[in-house]
């Protein structure tokens, strides 16, 4: 099973009211690694929740969030229908893997004894996330992968 999405919600405004109904108007202006690897190619859609909110979602291991961090721009206002001055138009965002560590404060999670691998599941018990581990003759490495 590959990870389950982490859903990444920001919000938009115009000259300090809510923006609404913008979401076909943004895109990601830029997406890269935190090593400078460009991934917006690979970007996610933005779609709106309401009331100014807008969110995407992404999941560990799967592009563009396959290469560890990410960090980018939405361009509020792609095509400038919207009227939005730059900073309302540009909004920073970041996707970080220890987001993933907020899911093992609120799900259900099980650790194997013999070997330490982690499942962080949801409310129905299955599996969103496993969290290997290996035994290294110097370290313990923990990698998140699909369980």
């Amino acid at each position: 099973m590959a990870n389950a999405g982490i859903c990444i919600p920001f919000y938009a405004a115009k000259s300090g009211e809510p923006l609404t109904g913008a979401a076909a108007q943004m895109d990601f202006e830029s997406l890269k690694t935190l090593a400078g690897i460009d991934k917006s190619g690979s970007a996610p859609s933005v779609s709106e929740v309401g009331g100014g909110w807008y969110k995407f979602s992404v999941a560990y291991g799967t592009a563009p969030f396959d290469a560890g961090d990410i960090v980018g721009v939405i361009d509020a206002d792609k095509n400038g229908t919207n009227g939005l001055t730059n900073p309302e138009r540009y909004i920073p965002v970041e996707v970080r893997l220890d987001f993933y560590a907020l899911m093992r404060s609120v799900n259900k999670m099980s650790q194997a004894k013999t070997g330490g691998d982690m499942l962080i599941k949801d409310s129905g018990g299955n599996t969103i996330l496993k969290l290997d581990i290996t035994d290294g003759e110097s370290t313990v490495d923990r990698d998140p992968g699909a369980a």
